[in-house]
């Protein structure tokens, strides 16, 4: 077995030693990574918000403006395109061209399609399902699942239809949609679950389901399966269906309370999350489960504040930020560990309105928050101690945001003409992914060597951690990386 051994010397290292087992971390050489993409609602298959780039270290604009709109909607990325719906007038009146689907260069804002989804009486608000694999999904279906309509493919680049489904589907904005491994939609709404074919747009499969409360019933995919939370005597119930099949596998013990309307989340490590509110101190609680590969087991629940719509977040170290109930004086976000619930850090109380939040958390953990709110909407950003780094109005912020880019630029949408790109340039001309640090585009052996150059050398970019030193601990920190293949 082949060792590294760095001995930390000279005025700007420690004075230990750091031994890695590298001989693992070369297997995976031979493929490569690139930063990831805010897909969907949440951010990814799971939705946790965790995303492998390093996001901005303060509220500086690269951009800002674009179209005006009435109501803040999910923006999601892929490469160098944002894509957001900007809408300007309620159906019918406000129809067919009143909720286009925009597409914005990342790095400029400059426009570069439009395209409105067509209109048929009675349909609703057009709306972004995500993006993936070269296509962008967009649908007129929703309204508290009181309207169907079909699932559009758009093409990224040009915005041109590529597919229609043959069925309608009534799920809509704050539902979400997750995507398969292969680039599949799949959309939970509230009495059925559909995965679409991503090539054409056929159907591979529909389940059943029965949700407790229609516009909120999204589900996430982790652990080879879609989870979904349905209504069950006596309350509520995580469900798990097969993601190839559809088929019903398992759920867990019922979950006290009566209505819901958050989605279930997934981490990395596998461990399901729910934040299980309807504004009743009796029985709003925060969830983990455990699948076991046969049965969701409950491993733990705290006290929980109220919200809808909303979207929880997971930290690198895969402890989970959540609401909690807070006091009088406003709501905290409380950072707790994953194995048994214990509290790691709370935020100072926010006096704000609280009615979608929603997280985005960079790859050195850094937090960026948004509370949902239309009048007093704010963006916020906090370190892994929940202490307030930055904050920034955005009038009726809604579910616009946060969502990180593939290269870091952190966007957020509200009304009028508030959509911002904010952007921290790499010090120095470092690269934005500490994996790719020789920014070739993959994860190989050579961002080791690159890595180790400025390090040794005390050049400014090996302090990779961001502590504003060059020392031992941006070491496991690189090497993390580099073995997950992200940022």
């Amino acid at each position: 077995m082949f060792l590294l051994a760095v001995f930390a010397k000279g005025p700007f290292m420690r004075t230990s030693s750091h031994i890695f087992t590298i001989s693992s971390l070369l297997a995976i050489c031979a493929g490569t990574t690139s930063a990831q993409n805010w897909t969907n609602s949440g951010g990814n298959q799971g939705r946790n918000g965790l995303n492998n780039v390093l996001g901005p270290t303060a509220p500086t604009l690269r951009w800002s403006g674009g179209r005006s709109s009435i109501i803040a909607w999910q923006p999601v990325t892929a490469g160098n395109r944002m894509f957001v719906v900007r809408q300007t007038g309620f159906p019918p009146g406000g129809e067919p061209n009143g909720s286009p689907v925009v597409a914005y260069n990342i790095e400029t804002g400059a426009e570069l399609w439009a395209a409105n989804i067509p209109f048929d009486t009675g349909d609703w608000t057009t709306w972004i399902a995500g993006v993936s694999n070269g296509k962008v999904y967009a649908s007129r279906g929703g309204n508290g699942a009181s309207v169907s309509a079909p699932l559009y493919a758009l093409d990224a680049a040009t915005g041109g239809v590529v597919w229609t489904t043959p069925i309608e589907i009534n799920a809509g904005a704050y539902d979400g949609v997750v995507f398969a491994d292969d680039g599949d939609p799949v959309i939970a709404s509230f009495r059925t679950i559909w995965r679409i074919n991503a090539d054409d747009g056929a159907v591979v499969w529909t389940a059943p389901r029965t949700a407790s409360v229609s516009g909120n019933c999204g589900g996430a995919i982790g652990n080879g399966g879609v989870y979904i939370v349905d209504a069950v005597p006596g309350g509520n119930a995580v469900k798990k269906f097969d993601l190839a099949t559809g088929a019903f596998l398992y759920q867990s013990a019922t979950i006290p309370g009566f209505t819901i309307q958050n989605t279930p989340m997934v981490a990395p490590d596998g461990t399901i999350y729910l934040s299980r509110t309807q504004n009743n101190v009796a029985v709003d609680f925060f969830y983990a489960f455990t699948d076991t590969g046969s049965a969701i087991t409950e491993r733990w629940n705290v006290p929980a504040g109220w919200s809808t719509g909303s979207e929880f977040g997971v930290m690198p170290d895969g402890s989970v930020l959540m609401m909690g109930p807070g006091d009088s004086t406003g709501r905290v976000i409380e950072r707790r560990a994953a194995a048994d619930g214990a509290l790691i850090a709370s935020s100072e109380p926010i006096p704000a309105d609280f009615l979608t939040p929603r997280f985005a958390i960079d790859s050195r953990g850094t937090i960026y928050f948004s509370n949902g709110a239309f009048s007093n909407g704010r963006l916020f950003s906090f370190d892994g101690q929940l202490n307030e780094l930055w904050s920034a109005p955005v009038t009726n912020i809604n579910i616009g945001g946060p969502a990180l880019a593939a290269d870091g630029t952190l966007i957020v949408v509200g009304n009028s003409t508030q959509v911002r790109a904010y952007y921290t340039e790499p010090q120095g001309g470092c690269p934005v992914c500490a994996a790719d640090y020789d920014e070739s585009g993959g994860v190989d052996g050579d961002d080791i060597a690159a890595f180790f150059a400025d390090w040794q050398s005390g050049a400014d970019c090996g302090d990779v951690d961001g502590s504003g030193g060059i020392d031992g601990d941006d070491i496991p920190f690189f090497f993390e990386r580099w073995q997950a293949g992200g940022c």
